[in-house]
């Protein structure tokens, strides 16, 4: 028995193939950049045409000099409008006339010391309407606004409230309402003014009751520099039926 041999040849795999795939592949790239490439380039060119201003239309300035080149804006001359409410008329002078030496006047006054003195320091008056400087206010007795802060060491303290007597209209009535009110504590404790803080809102007469009340307490005087000050101070007071 004979046995026949055959001898195959075998191309690789693929390659002829895979070879135009990559020749068709690098053709289609390379296109693609100059493609892109060429978009960029003609965007950038189309926004220099839209964005250009015409160099022709715009003035031209000639400088020759320094002078040409104007001073800056802060230094540049402004207007300024000045509106006058009424006439002002010119003030009226007249040359003096030329007179001779023998002709002329000397006309002074001699001022003596003691009217030097009064008319650098004028004299304190009585307070008769004529215009004197007059200083007259105690400062230890001065009297604060209700509304004034006075700073002080010790605060005034109650040492007696009086009740007050109930209205008889709200007694009947059978109402009740809280009223604060606001002393001023002189030096001696004593109150010498009494005024409404706040009000009760029922127009019952207790605001008139507080206030009389309050006029009769005894404080003890606020303290500063441990001298009694006259202060105002607030308190409240409550009307009530039991």
């Amino acid at each position: 028995m004979t046995v026949e041999s055959h001898s195959v040849r075998f191309s690789p795999i693929g390659a002829f193939e895979l070879k135009a795939t990559y020749q068709k592949n690098m053709f289609l790239g390379m296109l693609s950049v100059v493609l892109l490439v060429a978009v960029i380039i003609g965007s950038i060119a189309l926004i220099k045409v839209l964005t250009r201003t015409d160099a022709a239309d715009a003035p031209l300035i000639v400088i020759k000099s320094i002078a040409d080149l104007g001073p800056p804006p802060s230094v540049a001359k402004k207007t300024v409008q000045v509106r006058v409410s009424q006439e002002i008329a010119p003030p009226s002078f007249a040359l003096p006339e030329a007179v001779p030496d023998e002709e002329v006047v000397e006309d002074f006054v001699v001022v003596s010391q003691e009217e030097l003195a009064e008319i650098t320091a004028p004299a304190l008056g009585d307070g008769d309407g004529t215009g004197d400087i007059i200083i007259d206010i105690p400062m230890d007795d001065y009297i604060p606004r209700p509304d004034e802060f006075v700073p002080v060491e010790e605060r005034p303290q109650p040492l007696k409230l009086v009740k007050p007597d109930y209205p008889p209209m709200a007694q009947k009535a059978g109402i009740e309402g809280t009223v604060w009110v606001q002393v001023l504590v002189g030096k001696d404790g004593n109150v010498m003014d009494a005024i409404i803080y706040t009000e009760s809102g029922a127009n019952a007469g207790f605001e008139e009751a507080a206030i009389e009340a309050a006029k009769k307490g005894k404080w003890k005087p606020a303290m500063q520099n441990k001298q009694p000050v006259i202060v105002w101070a607030a308190y409240e007071i409550k009307f009530t039926l039991h």
